[in-house]
């Protein structure tokens, strides 16, 4: 690759550290820039972006700090990490505001920057939103992922999701902080049968969860592989995803432990989750 820069968005966390690792491999002579919500320095990057915030100002910030840095707009890849959405009830009971604040950091602030900076290559992570045993827990996260899907069949040429397996993060950390919280007081009947899963388990919450999410996974995609046996998924893992996704052309990338496949239409979803919430 000739040199050129790439931007992260939200450097620090497993995905952009997993990008960042990636690229350094991929393109060792391109400038890395990376963006962090704190005043310290990104690991890995050449350049950090300070105190940049998923939110309406997120161009404007980048653009400034672009131009004291001495630093061109003009992007190989823009790669988006930022998720943040209401979890702990099911899917279907996302409302419309809870999906619009969902959306607002992880979603719009991708499209600000997308049509902006106008990026070779937009990338995006998703996850198996659509598999049934998410419906109960994932919240409004479901409707976002399902939109991210939507946005990158829309312009295979330009647009990539990585979608990965269950491992483990500051992320999935905090979603089962608070599924354990919303078992205890819930009154949707899917998250009390999650809750006598995890009683009859005897695990620690967060081990359950992390148990659980790996059985599901395995026994969705093994008929697929039938000569590979199921992993973990890992960060090095996702660094093979954008790998993958920066040198082909598949709107989705999968990646699954050693599993990986390309996807070019949405999965199949249930009735209800073919309308927006109410």
């Amino acid at each position: 690759m000739s040199k050129n820069q790439y931007l992260i968005i939200g450097g620090s966390g497993e995905a952009g550290q997993s990008a960042l690792q990636t690229l350094r491999h991929l393109a060792p002579e391109a400038v890395l820039i990376a963006s962090t919500t704190s005043e310290s320095n990104v690991e890995g990057a050449d350049i950090t972006l300070k105190r940049i915030y998923a939110d309406p100002n997120i161009v404007t910030n980048v653009k400034e700090q672009l131009k004291s840095n001495n630093l061109s707009s003009e992007w190989e890849a823009i790669i988006y990490t930022p998720a943040l959405g209401e979890v702990g009830f099911p899917i279907k009971a996302t409302t419309k505001k809870a999906l619009s604040d969902a959306l607002s950091i992880s979603y719009d602030p991708m499209i600000l920057l997308e049509t902006e900076f106008k990026p070779k290559i937009t990338v995006a992570y998703s996850a198996f939103y659509w598999l049934p045993h998410t419906y109960s827990f994932y919240g409004s996260m479901g409707y976002v992922k399902k939109q991210m899907d939507e946005w990158a069949f829309t312009s295979p040429p330009n647009r990539r999701i990585i979608r990965a397996g269950t491992f483990f993060s500051k992320s999935v950390r905090g979603i089962s902080l608070i599924l354990q919280r919303s078992i205890k007081k819930t009154d949707h009947q899917e998250m009390n049968i999650l809750k006598e899963e995890w009683e009859k388990s005897g695990k620690k919450f967060q081990d359950f969860f992390l148990d659980y999410a790996w059985m599901h996974e395995e026994q969705a995609f093994q008929e697929k592989f039938p000569n590979s046996p199921y992993r973990h998924t890992s960060r090095d893992d996702l660094g093979r995803g954008l790998k993958l996704a920066l040198e082909g052309n598949s709107p989705v990338v999968t990646v699954l432990g050693d599993w990986e496949w390309m996807e070019d239409k949405m999965p199949e979803l249930p009735d209800w989750f073919q309308s927006s919430p109410r």
